[in-house]
């Protein structure tokens, strides 16, 4: 919990209540067959969920229950919880903050509306109880969206990914970049904290890429789209592949991620190449294909020639 208070008390406007001894408890322990998301919700003593939200309502209920069964749900609601959050500036009474106590229990209390603390919270379990995996690769948003540059240790990913961070395009991650299965079908890269803003090219070393291009040649996340795969050598084409081009496909913790491949040489300009692959894939993602639109470009002139 203390991991949780620490990411959230100011966007949360939290303050701690009750229950410090909560702060030992870990959420990747609790039982969450659904994903982080289904660990937090309004409150519910029929099927509890290890962070509950009380506001107004729902502690108008606790306190309009005959005593028996007000101690019985609140000893339901401790037993189960390992957090609760009192929404929409709610005081904690007497009784929730000895049970928070006894249960050591962490209680919160934040002057915002329980549907915004929902969100909040869903967005942050989400993230923080993913699925990750490490891909060896540099990882960089190019023209708005996620890309992986992968290949043989000395094909030149580093120093391509220093060129495009020079075109305008922005660095998640080198060497190492960590993703995230945050929905069923969303892979999110990060950068691991000791490598942040790094990068390593040959013969000039480590370079700071935040330090020496500022704040927007770098950026924390992005969901990944694309995997770029660079090989030295190119075999011969066939028809099909020189109209359609290398394509493939890769998993990362069970998602499916598209694969471009582009074969490097001295005289290819391989950043210009990635920026057309990517904006190639994001016209693939419409429906567009110029291979297909020349088919049947093809066509029309055939039945033209022979109605």
């Amino acid at each position: 919990m203390q991991t949780l208070a620490d990411a959230l008390s100011e966007t949360l406007q939290l303050a701690w209540i009750a229950g410090q001894r909560g702060a030992m408890h870990d959420l990747s322990c609790a039982d969450s067959p659904t994903g982080g998301a289904s660990l937090v919700n309004h409150l519910n003593l029929i099927n509890p969920c290890a962070i509950q939200i009380i506001g107004p309502l729902e502690l108008s209920h606790l306190t309009a229950l005959a005593q028996t069964d007000r101690a019985e749900s609140i000893q339901r609601l401790f037993t189960h919880a390992l957090t609760v959050i009192l929404s929409d500036g709610v005081v904690a009474p007497p009784v929730l903050r000895d049970a928070a106590d006894r249960h050591a229990v962490a209680l919160f209390g934040t002057p915002l509306d329980g549907e915004k603390i929902l969100v909040h919270l869903r967005r942050f379990l989400s993230e923080a109880l993913a699925e990750r995996a490490t891909v060896h690769g540099v990882c960089l948003e190019v023209l708005g969206i996620g890309v992986l540059l992968t290949g043989a240790s000395n094909v030149g990913k580093s120093e391509l990914a220093l060129e495009l961070v020079t075109r305008g395009h922005r660095l998640i991650a080198d060497d190492a970049p960590e993703f995230a299965r945050i929905t069923p079908d969303t892979l999110q890269a990060r950068c691991p904290a000791v490598l942040q803003y790094l990068l390593e090219v040959r013969g000039l070393g480590l370079l700071n890429v935040r330090a020496m291009y500022g704040d927007n040649a770098v950026k924390q996340t992005k969901n990944l789209r694309l995997v770029i795969e660079l090989r030295h050598t190119a075999p011969t084409p066939t028809d099909l592949v020189r109209l359609h081009g290398t394509y493939d496909e890769c998993t990362i913790l069970g998602i499916t991620v598209p694969v471009i491949v582009i074969h490097v040489a001295p005289s290819r300009n391989v950043a210009v190449l990635v920026e057309a692959a990517v904006r190639k894939h994001l016209l693939h993602e419409t429906g567009y294909d110029a291979a297909d639109d020349l088919a049947r470009r093809q066509l029309k002139l055939i039945e033209a020639q022979h109605p």
